[in-house]
C-alpha cells in the first residue's frame, strides 16, 4: 500500500469516542438495551471515528444481550477495583457486593477425552448450546478438573481437531506434507506429518463441487466452526487456529454494501467498490447497457460475500494457481493488444495470434496454450478433496481453453476459487455462527482485530519486566528469591513453541489476550511446592492460573522439568 495514505488514527474521533463509553457505562441505558441508535450506527458503518479498544469494548457489552451485559458492568467494575487494590490505591473491597445484581448461569458437560469421538461430541454439545445465553463449561470423563481449565482444554481440543486434513474444509496441497516437521502436537498427542493442514497463509475453505457428498461433508462441519467460534467470543475464550486474512476478511466484512474499511485503508482498497466511481457509472448506466456487447456466459446469481476477496487473496492462498492466472492474464494482454493494433491486417493478427506463447514455469521456458490441455476443469490440489475435478461450466471437461476463450477460463477459474466453490460453506458458517449471535457484530472491526479477539496473541511475548510486573510470586516465593529469578530467567528463553506450551499448561490456553501478560486475568501466581525435590515436577491450577514450583537448584533442571510437564495431558494430578 502506498506510504502516503493516511493511517486509521488519523481519523479516530477523541470527542466520538469518549461520547460512545460514556454511553456504555451507564448501567441503567445500557441494562435496558437503550442505547441511542448512533451508537450502533456509527460503530458499524464509521468504525474508523473509534480505537480498536472502545469498538471491542462496544461489541462485549452489546453482543450478547441484556443478562451478558449487566454482568460485563459488574466485570468491569471488578478488575478496576482489582488494579486499585494491587497499586494500594483502594482502602476498601468490603462494598463490591453491595453493586452485584446476578451473575450468568454456568451448564455444565462431560465429554469423553477420546480423539476419535471428540469431534461428534463437540457437534453435539454446540447444537445443543448455541441458543443458550449461558456460560459453557466442560469437564472430561473420568478426570477430576472442573471449572475453567477443562474448559479451556476442550476448546484447545477441539481447535486442533478442526485442523485435521481429512476432514477436507481447508485448502492444502498433498507436495506439502513433505515439507512439514517429522511430528506435529497441537494438543492431542504427536501427530505424524500431513495430520493436520499446516500452510504459511492460515486455513482458507478448500474449493468444493457444490453438490457433492464432499461439499455435504464440509458444511455440517463449516456449521459447526460458526457456533463454536460464536461461541468462543461469547465466553471469552481463546482458540489457536491459524486462519488466513482472506477467510477473516469474509468473516469480518459480511454485507460490504456499507462498509467503509477500505476508504480509509483498514482493508486494500478496490477502485471496483469506489461510491464515487459507482455513482458516475450509474449515471451512465442505461448508455453502457446498449454499448456494451453480449457476455460470452451469463451471470450467475452471486453470493452475499462477492466482491470481498480479490486476485491479492488467491495469489496468498494458493500461490500457485494464482501465478499460472498471472501468467494467463499476461498472455490475455499481449492477445488484447494485437486485436487492437490499427497497423496489423486481419491475417497478420491471425498469424500473431497463433505465434503467441505462454511463458510459465510449470511447462516449460515457452508454449502454446493450446499445448497445455486445459479444459474448463478446476483440479484441486489434494487427493483427501476424493473428487478429480470440477467443472467450471456445463460439461466443462470437454471444452478446451483456447487464445479465443482464455479470458472466459480465467474469469471462472477465479470465480470458483474464491466464490462460487466455496459458497455453501461460508453460508452453513454464517448460519451457524449466527445462530449464537448476528455475524453483522464483526464489522465494525478488521481481519487483523478479528484474529486478534479470537485467537490472542499467536506468538506470545514477554520481557523480564512483563514477567516481574505482571507474575505474583507467593507463599515460599517473592520477586526477589533465587527461584523465582531462575524461573523468569527460563521463560526468557523459551522459544515460541516453548511459550505457546507454557501458556496451554497453566491458563488452558496457549495464547495471550490482547495485551499480553498485563491483561490476563486471573495474573500468574506462582507458589513454591512443598516437600518437592529435584524429581517433582511443576503442577496448576488452571482455573485460577496457579502455578505450583519446586525449588530447583538450577535453570537446567528446572526447564526440564517445566517442558516435561507442559507435555503431560489431563487433569489427574494437581
Amino acid at each position: 500500500m502506498d506510504e502516503t495514505v493516511l493511517s486509521t488514527e488519523e481519523f479516530t474521533s477523541k470527542k466520538m469516542t469518549n461520547k460512545l463509553i460514556q454511553q456504555i457505562q451507564d448501567p441503567l441505558v445500557l441494562a435496558s438495551g437503550a442505547l441511542p441508535p448512533w451508537c450502533e450506527e456509527l460503530n458499524s458503518s464509521c468504525p474508523f471515528l473509534f480505537p480498536f479498544e472502545t469498538r471491542q469494548l462496544y461489541f462485549n457489552c452489546t453482543s450478547f444481550g441484556a443478562s451478558r451485559s449487566i454482568v460485563w458492568l459488574q466485570t468491569q467494575r471488578d478488575v478496576s477495583i482489582e488494579r486499585t487494590r494491587v497499586t494500594g490505591l483502594s482502602q476498601r473491597r468490603d462494598d463490591s457486593h453491595e453493586f452485584r445484581v446476578g451473575r450468568l448461569k454456568h451448564e455444565r458437560v462431560k465429554v469423553p477425552r477420546d480423539g476419535d469421538k471428540l469431534l461428534a461430541w463437540a457437534k453435539q454439545v454446540m447444537l445443543t448450546h448455541c441458543d443458550h445465553k449461558s456460560i459453557l463449561e466442560v469437564e472430561f470423563l473420568g478426570e477430576e478438573g472442573t471449572g475453567l481449565g477443562p474448559t479451556l482444554e476442550f476448546y484447545a481440543l477441539v481447535a486442533a481437531e478442526l485442523q485435521r486434513r481429512d476432514l477436507g474444509m481447508w485448502l492444502c496441497d498433498d507436495d506439502e506434507v513433505d515439507s512439514q516437521p517429522p511430528t506435529l502436537d497441537l494438543g492431542e498427542g504427536t501427530k505424524p506429518p500431513g495430520y493436520y493442514v499446516r500452510r504459511s497463509c492460515g486455513l482458507f475453505p478448500a474449493p468444493l463441487p457444490q453438490n457433492s457428498a464432499a461439499c455435504d461433508r464440509a458444511v455440517s462441519n463449516f456449521w459447526f466452526l460458526g457456533v463454536f467460534l460464536a461461541k468462543v467470543l461469547q465466553d471469552s475464550r481463546l482458540v489457536d487456529l491459524p486462519f488466513s486474512n482472506a477467510f477473516l476478511k469474509l468473516v469480518c466484512q459480511g454485507d460490504i454494501q456499507n462498509n467503509i474499511n477500505e476508504r480509509i485503508g483498514m482493508l486494500p482498497r478496490s477502485c471496483d467498490d469506489d461510491p464515487m466511481i459507482s455513482s458516475i457509472m450509474s449515471e451512465e448506466s442505461e448508455k453502457e447497457l446498449e454499448l456494451d456487447p453480449p457476455k460470452l456466459y451469463s451471470e450467475e446469481t452471486k453470493p452475499w460475500f462477492a466482491g470481498i476477496l480479490k486476485e491479492t487473496d488467491l495469489m496468498a492462498v494458493d500461490p500457485v494457481r494464482a501465478r499460472f492466472l498471472r501468467e494467463l492474464r499476461e498472455l490475455s494482454n499481449r492477445k488484447q493488444r494485437i486485436l487492437s493494433d490499427p497497423v496489423l491486417s486481419p491475417d497478420a493478427k491471425v498469424r500473431a495470434l497463433e505465434s503467441l506463447a505462454l511463458v510459465t514455469s510449470q511447462a516449460g521456458p515457452v508454449t502454446r496454450l493450446e499445448d497445455l490441455a486445459l479444459t474448463f476443469t478446476y483440479l484441486p490440489s489434494s487427493a483427501v478433496y476424493a473428487y478429480t475435478h470440477a467443472d467450471l461450466m456445463s460439461n466443462g471437461s470437454d471444452v478446451d481453453v483456447s487464445i479465443e476463450n482464455v479470458e472466459e477460463y480465467m474469469d471462472r477459474l477465479t470465480d470458483f476459487c474464491l466464490e462460487s466453490g466455496i459458497s455453501r460453506q461460508i453460508e452453513a458458517f454464517r448460519a451457524g455462527f449466527s445462530r449464537v449471535f448476528s455475524l453483522s457484530k464483526l464489522r465494525a472491526f478488521t481481519p487483523s482485530e478479528v484474529r486478534l479477539m479470537l485467537c490472542g496473541d499467536q506468538n506470545p511475548q514477554w520481557s523480564r519486566e512483563d514477567l516481574l510486573n505482571y507474575t505474583e510470586p507467593k507463599l515460599g516465593y517473592t520477586k526477589d528469591s533465587p527461584g523465582f529469578l531462575r524461573f523468569v530467567n527460563v521463560l526468557l528463553r523459551m522459544t515460541g513453541e516453548e511459550r505457546k506450551s507454557f501458556l496451554q499448561f497453566t491458563t488452558g490456553c496457549s495464547s495471550l489476550p490482547p495485551g499480553g501478560l498485563a491483561n490476563l486475568h486471573p495474573r500468574l501466581t506462582v507458589v513454591r511446592k512443598v516437600d518437592a525435590g529435584e524429581g517433582s515436577y511443576p503442577s496448576v491450577n488452571t482455573c485460577v492460573h496457579y502455578l505450583k514450583l519446586p525449588e530447583y537448584s538450577n535453570e537446567e533442571v528446572l526447564r526440564d522439568r517445566l517442558l516435561a510437564a507442559t507435555k503431560e495431558k489431563g487433569f489427574h494430578l494437581n
